[in-house]
């Protein structure tokens, strides 16, 4: 019984004791929980702490840089007085001296209009007796201006007509050359012709004369087509164009503005050869000619080649623009036939290289002359 007794009374005890112990337990939980949560609460407070400092140094720096801007400012702005007032200081100086000069000026003026008003006095004495002499001089200045005036007009009328009668001269001159020159040849081709085939002289100076009709409306023609050119004129019964309107210097090619030429020319030629009756034997004569520049080149060793070349270059485009071979020629005179000769000479004796460069300018030509074979 008594073994029965300490059983039951051990088995009360246990359950107490574990009650006892969780309630420990609970308490030392809870003690836990508290602690984690005020050490929570302490580390927030303390990083908030942290950044407050941390912006109060911020804020240090700042007022710190400021404060040394405003000494630098304060020192420039001491230095910059330094300056003006000693600026101050000689512009004082200065407007003293110019007050100075200016009192001084002042007396000089005073003495300069006393001279001024002794010297308006003789002005006016001087205006007077130069009035008198002005209305004595008056009556003489209108007749002299009067016979300046008839003599303006006498010398413009007499160089009017010397320019006119001149021009009608310079025509009347190249007028005789081309028929002097076209009688010597006729001459001359009509009794060669007629001596080796019997033919009748008279004939063949009618047809020269109407070729020379021709001549001259192709002529004129050319002139109309291809406008007042000062480097394309007519020189007699030929027509001449510098060789700087078809060709570059010392080349025997064609330019673009020599091939446009030519082109007018041909047309005008096309339109006279239609009217030229069948019985006259013409030919268009195609020369080329030279300055006495010497060229020595593997393709034109002297300036008979190269007149050559650019003669016959001519007349290989006129054929290529329906111009019958045979009816053109091409010859090449080199430098030995030129329209001026080379003077050029000052009244020094020394040479002038412009009206040289001239002179050598003209020279270089292709010439066309519409003539019988």
């Amino acid at each position: 019984m008594f073994a029965a007794r300490r059983r039951h009374h051990s088995f009360d005890i246990w359950p107490g004791f574990v009650d006892a112990l969780a309630a420990v337990l609970m308490v030392i939980i809870f003690v836990l929980m508290t602690f984690v949560v005020a050490q929570l609460y302490l580390t927030d407070a303390l990083n908030d702490r942290d950044q407050s400092l941390l912006s109060l140094n911020q804020q240090i720096d700042t007022l710190s840089s400021q404060l040394k801007m405003e000494r630098l400012s304060k020192e420039e702005a001491q230095k910059t007085l330094s300056l003006l007032e000693a600026q101050i200081i000689a512009l004082t100086s200065q407007l003293s001296i110019s007050a100075q000069n200016l009192a001084a000026e002042k007396i000089a003026k005073t003495q300069e209009a006393d001279k001024a008003a002794n010297l308006g006095q003789q002005i006016i004495e001087l205006q007077e007796a130069l009035n008198h002499l002005n209305s004595a001089l008056k009556s003489d200045e209108a007749k002299y201006k009067e016979q300046e005036l008839e003599l303006a007009n006498l010398h413009r009328r007499l160089e009017d007509t010397l320019a006119k009668k001149l021009a009608e001269l310079e025509a009347l001159r190249r007028e005789l050359e081309a028929v002097q020159a076209e009688n010597v040849l006729l001459k001359v081709q009509v009794d060669d012709i007629s001596q080796k085939k019997g033919v009748d002289p008279t004939q063949l100076t009618t047809q020269k004369g109407q070729l020379g009709q021709f001549r001259s409306d192709f002529l004129s023609k050319l002139v109309k087509v291809l406008g007042d050119r000062h480097d394309i004129r007519v020189v007699g019964d030929r027509f001449v164009f510098q060789s700087e309107v078809l060709f570059d210097r010392g080349s025997a090619e064609l330019g673009k503005d020599g091939l446009e030429q030519l082109d007018k020319l041909a047309i005008a030629l096309k339109e006279i050869s239609a009217k030229i009756p069948a019985s006259i034997n013409w030919i268009l004569r195609v020369d080329g000619h030279t300055d006495t520049v010497p060229i020595k080149r593997t393709l034109f060793p002297s300036n008979w080649e190269l007149s050559s070349a650019r003669a016959i270059s001519v007349v290989r485009y006129l054929i290529s623009q329906g111009i019958e071979p045979k009816n053109l020629v091409a010859a090449g005179f080199g430098e030995f036939q030129p329209l001026e000769v080379r003077t050029g000479l000052k009244a020094d004796g020394k040479e002038n290289s412009m009206d040289i460069e001239k002179s050598m300018a003209r020279n270089r030509r292709i010439e066309f002359r519409l003539d019988q074979r």
